[in-house]
Parts: C-alpha cells; structure tokens; sequence
C-alpha cells in the first residue's frame, strides 16, 4: 500500500469492487466454510486455505510491482484485503468465548 502511495496511486478503497465474479465466489465459499466449521479440524482446513490463498497473492502483487504494473498491484491488494478479513474471522473463532 505504502509502495502505492509513493508512486501516486490510490490504495483500493472497500467500496471498489472490481474483483471479478469468481474470486468473489472462491471468498464467499471460504466464508461459507468458516461460518460452519464446528470442530479443529475444519478449521485448520479453512486456515490452510486462506494462507495458501496468501502466498499466492503476495507472489503476484510482488510481480506485479517488480513489472512496474500498479494498477495490477493494486487490483491484488484489494484482494488480499479479503483475504486479511476472512483470516481476522478465523482467528476470532478459533479464540474460545
């Protein structure tokens, strides 16, 4: 985002949705899973999901900068943004109330 800045584009904002039809469902399913992960092991498959998801979007958002391509950068960020969200849901269900 800082990298974004400095180079005079503006960070995606969360009303932005130019995420496309798919990825939007892959996030809606992970989701899904999560809402009803009831036990350990459910919840571990959702983490490795969500961090395999990572590792994929930083490897492209660090290509996209090393291309000089932010508008690219940019687009990836805003999703990893989901994915920083549904990681946030993750942890707060795996704390026990």
């Amino acid at each position: 985002l800082h990298q974004l800045e400095l180079s005079g584009v503006e960070p995606a904002k969360e009303t932005d949705c130019d995420a496309d039809s798919a990825f939007l469902m892959e996030v809606m399913e992970i989701n899904e899973k999560l809402a009803e992960s009831k036990n350990k092991d459910n919840l571990e498959e959702v983490e490795t999901s969500i961090k395999v998801k990572q590792e994929e979007l930083t490897r492209e958002v660090t290509a996209a900068f090393e291309r000089d391509d932010l508008q690219e950068a940019k687009k990836l960020l805003g999703k990893m943004k989901y994915f920083a969200n549904l990681e946030d849901k993750l942890k707060a269900k795996k704390i026990p109330s």
